[in-house]
């Protein structure tokens, strides 16, 4: 039986590493690749076609151009924008589809990785970053909450203290501070976006040349079952209580603030697509 080619998709482009191994790659570089609600559907279809192919074993992500991911996109539904309810659904759609996730997955975080950009990243086998990459979750200073599970993931991984300069700090962290806390796998020591793809794709392709039943077995006996349970439980909980601060001023208000502010900084340019989290 013939392979399934890979899906053509709006803002994900699909790359054939080896046949063992794929690159996923965040193609919306205009707006630094914030997430809108067109990316939470096509990262979650190219992740289903990588998990159900009958060959591929390891799936890298990476971002377009300077960034890894500046977390979404914040527009409200009165200026064209999703409503809270198809944001929620389709970012909860996505993560049942990582969270488990059966096969290799490494990112190549180069440049941000914001908000959903980062919390994402508890879900990867193995996160690999450039020495320019830095990670910020903004949600108190917008008026948000956590999400992306991260209410549990961060305190689990690298201690509640680093975790709460965070989710409630809303710090920006630097790519050692974060290998230090044991989020980072390994730092690379380039700026060049390209070099430092290509480096992290050659790890993949040399893993994708193990034997697989070794590979799969690895997985499975580092499999979080009882982590993955808990994760999901956070992420309901944030799922609540996120419908209930975005529907209020405060958020709304910020997130107004916040777009206007982003328009300014882009001289009103509609192919900035709003602002960033």
């Amino acid at each position: 039986m013939a392979s399934p080619p890979p899906p053509t998709l709006q803002t994900i482009q699909i790359s054939l590493l080896s046949p063992k191994a794929v690159l996923l790659t965040y193609n919306q570089p205009h707006i630094s690749n914030a997430f809108t609600l067109q990316q939470y559907h096509d990262l979650a279809t190219a992740l289903t076609w990588a998990r159900d192919h009958p060959t591929l074993l390891v799936i890298v992500l990476t971002g377009a151009g300077k960034h890894y991911c500046a977390g979404k996109v914040l527009q409200s539904p009165d200026a064209g924008g999703p409503t809270i309810e198809q944001e929620i659904a389709a970012g909860g759609a996505l993560g049942k589809v990582l969270q488990g996730y059966p096969k290799v997955l490494i990112a190549a975080v180069n440049g941000a990785a914001i908000g959903w950009g980062c919390t994402q990243l508890w879900n990867f086998d193995l996160v690999y970053a450039s020495s320019n990459a830095f990670f910020q979750t903004p949600f108190t200073k917008l008026g948000f909450v956590p999400e992306g599970g991260s209410s549990y993931s961060f305190p689990r991984v690298m201690g509640r203290a680093h975790a709460m300069r965070m989710l409630l700090g809303s710090e920006r962290v630097s790519v050692r501070e974060m290998y230090v806390s044991g989020f980072v796998t390994e730092v690379f020591e380039t700026s060049d976006r390209e070099e430092f793809v290509e480096r992290v794709c050659e790890k993949a392709r040399v893993i994708s040349g193990f034997p697989e039943e070794s590979v799969r077995l690895v997985k499975e006996l580092t499999g979080r079952a009882g982590e993955i349970a808990e994760m999901r439980e956070a992420s309901e909980r944030e799922r609540v209580a996120l419908s209930r601060v975005l529907s209020g001023d405060a958020a709304k208000k910020m997130m107004a603030e916040f777009a206007g502010k982003s328009k300014s900084r882009q001289g009103g340019s509609a192919g900035g697509g709003g602002s960033k989290l």
